[in-house]
């Protein structure tokens, strides 16, 4: 009677989210109050209704240049192959994406623009906002906002690229929506692994489907903080059941090795420039960061901007480069939750 009574009323609440997610296909608005309708659903049917949904909200696909950008120089097959390797295992390595060149313009930029560190986990830090210190980090964790970061040129480079929409657009299976734009560092400042730097096991779910590009602008080795992922626990309900009820929240090693075996873990090492694209709906966490540092450049690309309420950035147009411009206009979909002043 128990179990009946847990499903009809699940049940009733992912026909709530069916309704709210058609009247916003019909309406346009996205009423941020129903989220939790969309996480509930991923706890009780592992991921179902994120399918429904993006087969309803996703938009008809657009023309986009495959060979245009910084992934030009792979062939039509590689491309092909690292598409079906994504969508099979739930991300995709792909090396030497960004010059040494642009790593290092990157890495300069990282120390000279303001961010803001996260306190952890017990409070061991104090917050603090200013220049990242490389020397004596004051967090495991010192982040970028997007405002800040979509007005840099060295930005724009990459945010302007069709190679990388083309990419996206493929998996996403309708046209792609920037909804995220973001960087930080992660620095040895504590021993352990710190949950509000993402450092222990989760899943991501603010949208109902989306793809996240990870860009090294370091060199990272296993002692510096190498971003891990669990393979094809992306998929639907490849998250077991007694993971994902326990809520939106940051899993231990422990936890989740009851359930995946340690030599299942996919950790990520490799020189600056490399891109790791992954569905981050499957378990994934920026492992503890013993030695060194990592400084990652993140970009998410959503089906639809339905989900969670995030801060929009915004680029002041004195700011912006010509090839930004140029992408702006031609592809207005794609930055439409990029505020343009």
């Amino acid at each position: 009677m128990k179990n009946i009574t847990f499903y009809i009323r699940n049940i009733t609440k992912a026909i709530f989210l069916f309704v709210d997610l058609l009247r916003y296909k019909l309406s346009g608005k996205s009423p941020n109050e129903k989220y939790p309708l969309l996480l509930n659903s991923f706890y009780v049917f592992g991921g179902i209704m994120n399918n429904m949904g993006t087969k309803l909200l996703k938009k008809r696909k657009t023309n986009f240049i495959a060979s245009k950008g910084l992934l030009g120089n792979l062939s039509s097959n590689e491309l092909e192959n690292a598409s079906q390797f994504l969508k099979e295992n739930g991300f995709v390595v792909l090396e030497n994406v960004l010059s040494e060149d642009l790593c290092e313009k990157m890495l300069n930029l990282s120390l000279k623009i303001p961010g803001s560190n996260r306190v952890m986990d017990l409070g061991q830090n104090a917050p603090y906002s200013g220049l990242y210190n490389r020397v004596s980090p004051s967090s495991n964790r010192f982040e970028y906002d997007g405002t800040t970061l979509v007005n840099q040129p060295e930005i724009q480079e990459i945010l302007a690229d069709e190679s990388l929409m083309a990419f996206a657009q493929e998996y996403l299976g309708g046209s792609p929506i920037l909804d995220l734009v973001s960087m930080w560092w992660h620095a040895p400042f504590k021993q352990e692994a710190d949950q509000n730097a993402a450092q222990w096991f989760h899943f991501d779910m603010e949208r109902v489907k989306w793809i996240k590009f990870f860009f090294y602008i370091t060199d990272v080795d296993t002692n510096s903080g190498p971003h891990t992922f669990i393979p094809k626990t992306h998929r639907t309900r490849g998250i077991p059941a007694t993971l994902r009820r326990k809520g939106y929240v940051r899993l231990s090693d422990e936890e989740v090795s009851e359930h995946f075996s340690q030599d299942s873990w996919q950790e990520f090492t490799g020189k600056r420039g490399t891109l790791i694209v992954e569905d981050t709906r499957g378990l994934h966490k920026g492992k503890h960061c013993l030695t060194g540092d990592r400084l990652l450049f993140q970009l998410e690309y959503t089906v639809s901007d339905y989900g969670a309420a995030i801060a929009i950035p915004v680029l002041h147009l004195d700011n912006a480069s010509n090839k930004m411009l140029d992408a702006i206009k031609k592809y207005p979909l794609t930055y439409s939750m990029i505020k343009i002043e």
